[in-house]
């Protein structure tokens, strides 16, 4: 039989290996028990957390066992070499071996593995006395404290609950090993969150609790909604009396009692080291005893707490004056508490006027910067007292909604709110939800933050108030000068037809950028209706006004919503609309569709429990996939379910179609994907296209105003124009090409290659890649171009772009290519955006310049003259030639053309230039044919249906009025007086065209008198420049 060193055979130590399988024997010491002697020796197998006892005839069998977890003490002796295990569940074991070599690997195997569990023991703390201080040396050189740090991840976790699994004799769970491998060592997460192995069994979990309490690299252990077991609750008041580490401790809606808090509160009293500095026992009932026992241990906390959330745990008055005591009485909380959550605690702070102490805490200085005590029934007058001597220069976040104003009326209450707000310097959220403000305390509080000018982007929730008429007139006078106010809620107050004037005033302020006026629409006229949401469509259109984020949520306003969904379709400054609970149908889903199509300044629509089915789910999916611009939609979760009910398959190819648009818009690469398009490619702005294509319009609209007989200048004028928009619709068709013909990498692959060898030359290579592309770039431009280059500045404006591509190899990372190429990339799209920028301001120069020589065309053409048959008007009425009457006709006076801008707002395809179209009737076309000095002189011989009937070459598209054109000198006394386009083509008629919005509803019979030869000439013309879509008084 072979024999090894330490006299156990090949044989047994297969048998051995065999017998522990699965498990494996790190060391085997040969041993026996001093009362049987040698002759009946055993083997130690000692295992990573477990000895066993063998003995040495086969078959083997197990002495005993124990894990080192139970050894509470060792004393070890040299002379004989002997050792004397303290454990918990036997009595002393003493085991001699043959040598002292031995002993001392039996020593430092287990101090190893406890030191691992325990980081913070010591030997001497083991090892206790007769062993002799010589062998403690050897075994503290020999085993230094270096090798004795947690090899495994997040300061030996998975080591310490292995050990507590062999402890315990439960099986380890390889869930948690991946968890903490993947998740918390990968990431660096010190966050121990016992929701992510809900999953597992209570014991499993509270192994994992166990396992924290001598653990060095968690700081925070928490639990929410998931109600605690009694095994895993002893195990966190456990480890809150160990761990020296854990900072944060959070169990909300854990099912905790009293009982849990008084004995969080001893655990954390006989703790000295304890570094527990924020507490969150939210959604907790606690009784006031729990609460009096917290209380006491925070009193005399020597450590204060920085942050205590105790929100909806059913704090009494009693409870809550033990608290306020508690904070008012350490001093160590005015300078380390800064967040204190009391939420959701009705009556709490009802009963008692001075807070019970909290006021106090409250009054005097301290670093608070997070205060909620919604819910609570405290008074706002006396709060405010207190906080405007206290914490009201460091305080952020005040949130006291559902809470009443004042128990008493008094004028201090007001005047204690006004100090509050002119103290406060780093307020950004007050919310005063629900409180029932009354006309004083809301006038104080907008004078207050009209008065402070060191606030700003302050949100003020003041939804639910029940402010009124009152309340709506008090905001009218003062939110304008409220520059501290960016965000304001003012959903359900009920202001009816009182949202007429808001919205005015809202739209006069010029810090407001998120608005929210849901549930305000509670208006029985239907006219009324539509005039605030005309409001409401003027506001987003203002380019003065600086709103970005509207929320018209739970209006219930079914069709009345279009209106505002249509406004979205000529692209206002809006970047967040919230039109959910509106009951819009499948119609609005449509016109929603459309809107998204063109709009490209929405970042976020919320449009939830609007019945929608999933033809209008579908229709917006089908719109987001043109639209580039919109990052965030939730899924209407309510409409979804209703729809899946009926129509399951369309409903999840909806779904899944919004899905993919919105992560392909959220992409950091979204050039991965460009289109021969030119916003995707980002040559010039979506603002100049539309300003190209507006002035192809308006210089058509000319054009056709002059006509083909305007003689030769006018011809010229209109050959000039022709060309002008031919040229502005080229420039914009070969800006795709441009890019094309300098976009093909020339120099990628000898970067590639310079990269891994030669990095000094990179620089080298990326300025001559950027030298040829500007020259290819150039050449290009020059070939289909040529007038641009002609312009000055461009060059200017060139080399200014390529100064950027001097510290471009300093950019560049040694492993890191894809750098060099984004870097070129950009380049290239700023030389290729700089040269686009230039072909539009020569196609804007072209076209203003063939508007401006339409313009003089149109006034030097020869006027037309007054039929001298027109009947007289009666005695009071002014006839077109009296007091300027002609000139008031063909030219609007100042008046009229102010309202036409502010029609013009609302309405963006009714332009300044329709004031010389006059819409005529199909009816009269063939006299006024017949005789051109008959037809009135605002009438036009050909039937105008708006812009999109012109037949324009560039799409129709809203813009900037034109100026006012040049008057026309009357002709001589004795001269006829003619139509400007008498001579104008009339087109072979196949189809009645449709009237213009707002135009004129006559019919042809009553245009013609008596024999149907003579007609009016100002038939039309007073109802034409009248007619209003939103009424003047109501402006």
């Amino acid at each position: 039989m072979a024999h090894t060193p330490d006299g156990i055979s090949c044989e047994l130590r297969g048998e051995i290996t065999k017998f522990l399988w699965p498990k494996e024997a790190e060391l085997l010491l040969k041993t026996w028990l001093p009362q049987e002697g040698a002759e009946q020796s055993h083997i130690l197998a000692l295992l990573r957390w477990r000895a066993y006892l063998l003995h040495t005839c086969l078959p083997l069998r197990v002495d005993c066992t124990f894990s080192y977890l139970e050894v509470q003490a060792m004393a070890l002796q040299e002379t004989p070499p002997r050792v004397t295990f303290e454990l918990e569940s036997l009595p002393k074991l003493v085991l001699e071996f043959p040598g002292v070599a031995a002993l001392e690997q039996l020593a430092q195997h287990v101090a190893a593995a406890i030191k691992k569990v325990f980081p913070r023991s010591t030997l001497g703390k083991l090892f206790r006395k007769p062993t002799p201080s010589s062998l403690l040396a050897r075994l503290e050189k020999s085993h230094p404290l270096e090798s004795t740090v947690p090899s495994s991840p997040c300061g030996g976790f998975l080591e310490t609950y292995e050990a507590l699994c062999d402890y315990n004799g439960f099986p380890f769970r390889e869930e948690i090993q991946w968890d903490v491998d993947t998740i918390y060592h990968r990431q660096g997460c010190r966050h121990f969150c016992l929701g992510d192995f809900s999953h597992l069994g209570s014991r499993d979990l509270a192994l994992s609790v166990a396992a924290l309490s001598y653990n060095l690299w968690f700081r925070r252990l928490s639990c929410m909604d998931m109600k605690l077991s009694l095994e895993v609750s002893e195990q966190i008041l456990h480890m809150t009396s160990q761990s020296s580490y854990l900072e944060e401790l959070v169990l909300e809606t854990c099912g905790l009692r009293g009982d849990f808090v008084r004995r969080l509160a001893q655990a954390l009293a006989g703790h000295f080291n304890s570094g527990l500095r924020e507490l969150s026992l939210s959604g907790n009932l606690l009784d006031d005893r729990g609460m009096a026992t917290l209380s006491r241990h925070l009193e005399h906390c020597p450590g204060a707490l920085r942050k205590l959330c105790l929100a909806q745990t059913g704090l009494t008055p009693r409870g809550m004056r033990a608290l306020g005591r508690a904070l008012a009485t350490n001093a160590t909380f005015d300078s380390t508490l800064t967040h204190l959550d009391l939420s959701g605690n009705p009556g709490a702070l009802g009963a008692s006027q001075d807070g019970g102490g909290l006021y106090t805490f409250l009054s005097r200085p301290n670093v608070l910067a997070y205060l909620n005590l919604a819910g609570t029934d405290t008074a706002l007058g006396m709060l405010f007292m207190a906080l405007s001597g206290g914490c009201c220069a460091n305080l952020t976040h005040l949130e006291a909604s559902r809470n009443i104003f004042s128990r008493t009326k008094s004028q201090a209450v007001p005047d204690a709110l006004q100090r509050f707000l002119g103290g406060a310097r780093m307020l950004r959220h007050l919310g005063l939800a629900g409180c029932k403000l009354p006309p004083e305390a809301l006038r104080a509080l907008l004078d207050g933050l009209a008065l402070n000018t060191q606030i700003h982007d302050l949100h003020l929730d003041l939804s639910a108030c029940e402010l009124r008429s009152v309340g709506a007139q008090v905001i009218q006078d003062l939110v304008c000068d409220a520059g501290a106010l960016s965000s304001l809620d003012l959903s359900d107050n009920g202001f009816g037809s009182d949202m007429v004037t808001l919205v005015l005033a809202i739209g006069r302020s010029r810090s407001l950028k998120h608005v929210a006026l849901g549930r305000n629409f509670n208006v029985r006229c239907k006219e009324t209706l539509d005039d605030v949401l005309h409001r409401i469509v003027q506001l987003m259109q203002d380019d003065d006004c600086p709103l970005q984020s509207l929320s018209v949520a739970e209006s219930r306003l079914k069709q009345g919503a279009s209106v505002l969904i249509r406004a979205l379709g000529t692209n206002p400054k809006l970047s967040v609309l919230d039109i959910s609970g509106n009951a819009i149908g499948d119609t609005g889903a449509k016109m929603l569709a459309k809107a998204l199509r063109v709009n490209t300044r929405l970042r976020s629509v919320i449009w939830d429990r609007n019945n929608t089915s999933a033809l209008g789910l579908l229709d917006v999916a089908e719109a987001l996939e043109q639209n580039h611009s919109l990052k965030s939609m939730p899924l209407p979760l309510n409409d979804i379910t209703q729809a899946h009910r009926s129509r399951p398959e369309l409903t999840a190819r909806a779904v899944h179609q919004i899905q993919a648009c919105l992560w392909r818009n959220n992409r950091a690469d979204s050039t991965s994907d460009r289109k021969p398009c030119l916003q995707p490619l980002g040559l010039i702005s979506d603002h100049s296209e539309q300003e190209v294509n507006e002035l192809c319009q308006s210089v058509q609209e000319h054009v056709e105003l002059l006509g083909c007989g305007a003689g030769p200048q006018g011809e010229v004028a209109v050959h000039q124009a022709e060309d002008a928009i031919q040229n502005a619709n080229f420039s914009l068709s070969i800006l795709p090409i441009l890019f094309e013909a300098g976009s093909s990498p020339s120099h990628h692959w000898q970067l590639q290659q310079k990269l891994e060898g030669l990095l000094g030359q990179v620089g080298e290579i990326c300025r001559q890649d950027i030298q040829d592309f500007t020259q290819t770039t150039l050449d290009t431009t020059r070939s289909l171009c040529p007038q641009m280059l002609q312009r000055p500045g461009w060059r200017k404006q060139l080399e200014g772009v390529l100064v950027g591509s001097g510290g471009l190899p300093e950019l560049l990372p040694e492993h890191l290519l894809q750098d060099a190429l984004t870097r070129l990339r950009d380049m290239r799209l700023s030389i290729t955006g700089t040269l686009a920028e230039n072909i539009v301001a020569q196609a804007l120069a072209g076209l203003h310049a063939a508007r401006d020589r339409l313009v003089e065309s149109l006034a030097q053409q020869a006027p037309v003259t007054v039929v001298p048959a027109v009947p007289p008007l009666c005695g009071d009425e002014l006839t077109l030639l009296e007091s300027g009457g002609v000139e008031e006709f063909f030219f609007p006076t100042e008046e009229e053309e102010e309202r036409e801008k502010d029609d013009g707002s609302s309405w963006k395809w009714l332009e300044p230039s329709n004031c010389f179209l006059v819409p005529s009737l199909h009816g009269a076309a063939e006299e006024a044919e017949r005789d051109p000095e008959l037809a009135a002189p605002g009438e036009d011989a050909e039937p105008q249906a708006g812009p999109s009937a012109r037949g324009s070459p560039s799409p129709a598209a809203p813009g900037p009025p034109a100026g006012p054109l040049p008057r026309m000198d009357l002709p001589p006394a004795g001269q006829p007086l003619r139509h400007p386009t008498r001579a104008r083509p009339r087109p072979r008629r196949q189809h009645h065209h449709r009237p213009p919005p707002g135009g004129p509803q006559v019919s042809p019979a009553l245009l013609q008198e008596g024999n149907g030869l003579t007609a009016r000439v100002d038939e039309g013309v007073e109802e034409f420049f009248s007619k209003r879509l939103i009424q003047q008084d109501r402006l």
